[in-house]
């Protein structure tokens, strides 16, 4: 099997992101697809990468759809779920303050995650610019995956990013992150979720204001066992089988 990701940047600023894990015939099709993802770019590099050993993860998290008619109101619901996955209060409204204003210290979004001590509050990714990259994931048979979410209703426009954003989460609390926040950097896509094993991946919309080009991710973990975990999302390669 082959890993195949995707970057983009434009100016110096990432803009894009995208991974499969398929067989080696189908390493050009999907390179292809994704040298199609992002709307403008002036830097992409594209990595091929052969994998020795892969983990499969027999079910995603169950997806729970809800819609708001403000950014505040599906705010204030997104820390309900936060505080029902063991976050507190204070550390939910923080970490969404943190996307907020944007997670880069210098200003802006990172290519990565924030990893956010679950007691203190504390950030703990080693390079806060780059933040953490959950990569090596993607699912098992990724057609059937796509025909039984559109069964489901989801639309095809959305499809994508549920399929990737779904198998990420899914990813994560397999390799020990406690909760999430996230809601895309694309300025035009204010659907966002939080995800955790007991609550599922709830998406919630809209988690910002149209056109507002600011997102992100938090993940919720335990100090003591952050290499663990960094090791787990960065470096092992999961396939996620069913729905």
């Amino acid at each position: 099997m082959i890993s195949v990701r995707m970057r983009a940047e434009l100016k110096g600023i990432h803009v894009s992101g995208a991974e499969r894990i398929v067989d080696e015939g189908q390493v050009e099709r999907v390179v292809k697809e994704l040298l199609k993802r992002p709307k403008d770019y002036n830097k992409m590099v594209i990595t091929l990468e052969k994998l020795e050993e892969i983990y499969i993860i027999p079910k995603a998290l169950t997806i729970y759809s809800y819609d708001f008619e403000s950014v505040q109101s599906a705010r204030n619901f997104a820390v309900k779920k936060l505080e029902e996955a063991g976050i507190s209060r204070d550390l939910a409204k923080r970490a969404i303050e943190l996307l907020e204003k944007g997670p880069n210290p210098k200003g802006g979004n990172m290519r990565g995650a924030v990893l956010m001590d679950v007691r203190t509050g504390e950030r703990l990714e080693p390079d806060q610019e780059r933040g953490i990259r959950t990569v090596r994931v993607d699912w098992k048979d990724r057609k059937s995956i796509k025909l039984a979410l559109l069964k489901r209703g989801i639309k095809r426009q959305y499809l994508h990013r549920l399929l990737d954003a779904l198998a990420l989460a899914t990813k994560n609390v397999y390799c020990g992150v406690l909760a999430e926040l996230c809601w895309s950097d694309d300025p035009d896509y204010t659907t966002g979720y939080v995800a955790s094993k007991n609550i599922g991946y709830v998406r919630i919309k809209p988690l910002k204001e149209l056109n507002n080009p600011l997102g992100g991710r938090v993940y919720f973990v335990e100090r003591d066992r952050v290499e663990e975990i960094i090791n787990c999302l960065e470096k092992k390669a999961v396939l996620v089988e069913a729905l």
